[in-house]
């Protein structure tokens, strides 16, 4: 008789989530409050990351205006309109092997008023026009994109070609769900990792990771 009394939980901006570990607790979550700041988010890709994923990457990365950044996974492109936010930079590349993922980086960059070049290749071969000092990314991680049992020779091949791209000083920050193999695979290639972080990627738990060339 009354509808407008009736509780309804999909219109609240908050949720109420209980959780076991690591000790029992109830932790309110928003949710439903757009954020002008990513309004240039118009386009997505299947494992597309949120936008404060990519902008803790970018951060974690550190900004200096003489890097060259390339993200080998660029997807949407959200990690490069975050990377571009925090300051200049001398050129930003992007590439990914899907071109309809490239499509949408475009639109997403041209909404933030972000210039960046973008290539379709494979991450584990492509060598950007200048040699990259900083590679910020997120990965395929095996859930949405790509089976997860192929994601170790992925991530194998690539941190090897990522090696021997970046020089003494540069910078590889990325998502990874395999964080204790990756570390192994990243030290004889002369990567020392920097930070480490445990991200909860709604659903199944990857490490922020950020290593320096020696």
């Amino acid at each position: 008789r009354r509808p407008g009394l009736i509780n309804d939980p999909t219109a609240t901006l908050w949720e109420a989530v209980g959780l076991e570990r690591p000790r029992p607790s109830v932790e309110l979550w928003p949710r439903g409050l757009a954020d002008p700041r990513f309004a240039y988010r118009g386009a997505h890709v299947p494992a597309s990351s949120h936008p404060t994923l990519a902008a803790a990457l970018a951060r974690v990365a550190g900004a200096r205006p003489d890097d060259v950044v390339w993200d080998p996974f660029v997807g949407a492109a959200t990690e490069l309109v975050e990377r571009a936010r925090l300051g200049p930079a001398r050129a930003l590349y992007g590439s990914d092997a899907d071109d309809d993922a490239l499509a949408r980086a475009r639109d997403n960059l041209a909404a933030a008023n972000v210039s960046a070049e973008l290539t379709r290749a494979d991450a584990r071969t492509f060598r950007p026009p200048l040699p990259p000092t900083a590679i910020i990314t997120n990965p395929p991680m095996g859930r949405r994109v790509l089976d997860r049992h192929q994601t170790g020779d992925l991530y194998r091949d690539f941190l090897a070609h990522a090696a021997a791209l970046l020089p003494s000083g540069g910078r590889l920050t990325w998502i990874s769900p395999r964080a204790d193999e990756t570390l192994a695979l990243a030290a004889p290639l002369g990567l020392r990792a920097t930070f480490r972080q445990r991200v909860d990627m709604a659903g199944f738990w990857a490490e922020l990771q950020s290593f320096t060339k020696r």
